[in-house]
């Protein structure tokens, strides 16, 4: 077989793989935009159109965004998208590195790391808001190490009683 046949990564296999890592990273993308969203993550007809209107013109359609999120084409075999796709894919979500989020694993990790990042700047400028969080934090910051673990472990028990207390009020389908 020709070197074409096999894929630049040197096997038959390798599209495949490629279009099962954009799928995942897509995944993750879209769930980090649902937590941020109160649980929704985008359509595909929303997330087309924000991208088109970006890009001035028609780049992406629903079906691709569908064909992407699932790593399957139309006719069932691995999507095998253009790197200008990719490219406005990645910049409807924020990332400007677009293409390479998708196709290149030591970027992807390194974008993933800064969207951690940035959620929790974005918990913490929120918490900041809270004037008892303030004046927690104030008076927290006089204590040891150890008194710092007994209460960031009492803080997440509380956190729990009352995340399990909002769940029985709500019935068996409410709380986180």
């Amino acid at each position: 077989m020709t070197a074409a046949a096999h894929g630049a990564a040197g096997g038959p296999e390798q599209p495949v793989g490629r279009a099962s890592a954009i799928a995942a990273r897509l995944e993750r993308l879209m769930a980090r935009e649902a937590a941020r969203s109160g649980g929704r993550p985008p359509a595909y007809r929303e997330l087309a159109e924000r991208i088109n209107r970006m890009a001035g013109r028609d780049v992406i359609s629903r079906d691709t965004i569908r064909n992407l999120h699932l790593g399957l084409n139309q006719k069932g075999q691995a999507s095998n998208p253009t790197v200008d796709t990719l490219d406005w894919l990645g910049r409807g979500f924020g990332i400007s590195a677009g293409a390479g989020y998708f196709l290149d694993d030591a970027k992807a990790a390194l974008v993933d790391e800064q969207l951690d990042q940035l959620e929790r700047i974005r918990e913490l400028k929120q918490a900041l808001g809270n004037d008892g969080v303030v004046n927690l934090v104030k008076r927290a910051s006089a204590l040891s190490d150890g008194s710092l673990r007994v209460l960031l472990s009492l803080a997440d028990n509380l956190r729990k009683l009352e995340q399990d207390a909002a769940g029985q009020e709500a019935g068996p389908t409410g709380g986180e």
